[in-house]
């Protein structure tokens, strides 16, 4: 249900985006779908709010190291 929690991770960024967890949250639900490139994005975001939390550090460089190992294009999900 990845697509469906992004979606309401995006709904929640039109409400405030200034929320950190949304951010962990979205970016977050993008590594566990392979997608390096968008989680780097929002782990970056939500540390841009508060820059010494730690779970979104420690994820982002294990984002940072997966990206490295299987290149920057995102995992195509099959049906």
């Amino acid at each position: 249900m990845y697509h469906e929690a992004i979606s309401c991770y995006e709904r929640a960024l039109t409400l405030s985006n200034r929320s950190l967890s949304t951010y962990a949250g979205l970016a977050y639900t993008y590594h566990l779908q392979d997608n390096f490139s968008a989680a780097i994005t929002y782990y970056h975001k939500a540390l841009w709010l508060k820059p010494d939390d730690q779970f979104c550090t420690e994820m982002l460089s294990l984002a940072l190291v997966h990206e490295g190992r299987h290149g920057i294009e995102p995992k195509i999900e099959s049906h």
